[in-house]
């Protein structure tokens, strides 16, 4: 008979208490964990009274009871090696800006988790870029105050290549990008949308068709991260077949009922430029609830997956990392004084070619009263990023072409560049009248007529105008010296116009301007017992970067 009773108790005992015999398990009663924090081998039981996660925290599994909370916050990540339970009315809440990673691509998850999400600051009539973490969410319960034809998806196949209205009360796919308006009663005032999903949380492979990119169709794929953590781009495009990413910033308010796709911010592998309308450019992670534009190879199907996922990164809403091509970019910005604003990159890069690389090279946006871009051969596409193939030569040259339709004055200048190029030269040739300007000095102006300029300028890293005796001639002619413990540079053909010193990590430690004699002293350089580069422009615009110990 005991044995008989004994066997009915033990049946009866609930799962909690099966956890808790077997395994090592941790449950928050309320105030605290009752066996320790939490770790990847640990089962967590919430079961009662609200747990506040505000720091990275680990588990093996998740179990939220009926009437608990677990909430995090504080940009905190969540790491869950197996499955995630959230049990009748009990809370999983992941606050703005918040992870959750989950290592087994396998595990089940049960119940629906909250997870908020701050939209960039929106006026009325404007749209952003949204994709589902959840599964289970409908469009209408995620932006209730949002008009019922006012959600879109994209038609991105060639007899379509348009926007396409979704039924409010469809359920968000997985993967899929969606542009939803501001909630009705937004005003010409910029407001943050504060968007919560409410489903499972996404886990594992997730797949989503994609067509082909037709250059001469533009036919972008609008795709969204389908996970509640940020995405990697480089292991995003090297594990499919995507090639650039587009990122809707809306920097410009609506005019007219239409919008500027001056907006986009462009992203490759290696490299990210700002939108025509400026704002930052894309870094290298794709935030949770976020939607893109993306060109893809072929027509096929892709899968995210956990191997994309990664820990925090989760704040820029707008193969593995380590793969990354060892590459070297310099970015330009054309302007004007009427606010007209185009930025490129070109570079260097290990996988690359100096002809056309999928994935590597971005074309250049044709929005605006100006276009800015690289040329490729005899290519009549205009490229914003531009790969080109590592090892860097000094010969190289990179043409670069730009359309306006404004006469007047413009500006083309450096905006940042990899440590690669401090020591380096970076000359504007002006073909149309033989000049060389050297953009790590100042930026570059010239006047201009309405019209395409495919051949006026060219970049290069010497300045051809001078032979090469020219140079080594000036080369030989300066000198960087120690005097009485303080580095002394000494010019015996052209006086010195200006210094500037960098270490090698590219950031300026000292300059000097209107030097306006042969020789000047440093005495102002602190001396570090670490490699620099001084670069001596000459009074004849002739400049010279020498390695110095110092």
């Amino acid at each position: 008979m005991k044995k008989k009773y004994f066997f009915k108790f033990f049946i009866g005992i609930s799962f909690l208490a099966v956890q808790m015999m077997f395994g090592q398990t941790t449950t928050w009663t309320g105030s605290a964990w009752d066996n320790g924090d939490p770790s990847i081998t640990t089962d967590a039981i919430v079961l009662s009274g609200t747990c506040n996660v505000t720091s990275n925290t680990s588990f093996k599994t998740i179990t939220v009871q009926a009437d608990a909370i677990l909430n995090v916050d504080n940009a905190a990540t969540i790491t869950v090696q197996d499955n995630i339970q959230v049990l009748g009315t009990g809370q999983l809440i992941l606050n703005n800006n918040t992870s959750l990673l989950q290592n087994n691509s396998s595990a089940t998850n049960t119940g629906n988790i909250k997870y908020r999400r701050n939209a960039t600051p929106m006026r009325q009539y404007e749209y952003t870029y949204w994709g589902a973490p959840v599964a289970g969410q409908v469009l209408n319960v995620f932006s209730p105050l949002t008009l019922a034809d006012k959600f879109y998806s994209y038609n991105a196949n060639v007899g379509v290549n348009n926007w396409v209205i979704e039924n409010q009360n469809n359920v968000i796919v997985p993967g899929k990008g969606y542009a939803i308006r501001a909630p009705q009663g937004y005003t010409t005032t910029p407001q943050v949308f504060s968007g919560e999903f409410m489903g499972v949380p996404n886990n594992g492979n997730i797949s989503a068709n994609v067509v082909g990119f037709n250059p001469a169709l533009l036919n972008y794929n609008l795709l969204a991260n389908p996970y509640p953590s940020a995405i990697n781009v480089i292991t995003l495009l090297d594990n499919t077949n995507l090639g650039t990413l587009y990122f809707w910033t809306h920097n410009s308010a609506i005019t007219n009922n239409v919008f500027t796709s001056s907006d986009y911010a462009i992203r490759t592998r290696t490299t990210g430029i700002a939108a025509v309308t400026g704002g930052t450019a894309p870094g290298l992670n794709i935030a949770a609830g976020q939607a893109f534009f993306a060109s893809a190879g072929t027509t096929t199907t892709i899968n995210f997956t956990n191997a994309m996922r990664v820990a925090g990164n989760n704040s820029q809403f707008y193969r593995n990392a380590q793969n990354v091509p060892l590459n070297y970019y310099v970015h330009l910005n054309l302007t004007n004084t009427l606010g007209a604003f185009k930025q490129i990159a070109f570079g260097y890069q290990e996988d690359a070619t100096d002809g056309y690389d999928f994935g590597s090279d971005a074309l250049a946006s044709t929005e605006g009263a100006i276009r800015f871009y690289s040329l490729i051969n005899s290519l009549s596409l205009g490229f914003g990023i531009q790969a080109r193939a590592y090892p860097w030569s000094i010969n190289d040259v990179v043409p670069l072409g730009y359309t306006t339709t404004q006469a007047g004055t413009f500006d083309i200048a450096i905006d940042h560049f990899d440590t690669f190029f401090a020591d380096k030269d970076i000359f504007l040739e002006d073909t149309s009248n033989g000049t060389f300007h050297n953009l790590k000095n100042s930026a570059f102006t010239f006047t201009t007529a309405i019209g395409t300029f495919d051949t006026r300028f060219k970049i290069h890293y010497q300045d051809t105008s001078l032979s090469n005796d020219d140079f080594a001639g000036i080369e030989n002619s300066v000198y960087v010296f120690k005097e009485n413990n303080q580095p002394k540079i000494v010019s015996t053909q052209s006086n010195i116009a200006s210094v500037i010193v960098y270490d090698m990590l590219g950031r300026v430690v000292f300059s000097k301007d209107k030097v306006n004699a042969s020789e000047v002293v440093l005495s102002n350089l602190i001396a570090n017992n670490q490699a620099l580069i001084i670069k001596t422009t000459l009074e004849n615009n002739v400049t010279v970067a020498k390695k110095f110990i110092f």
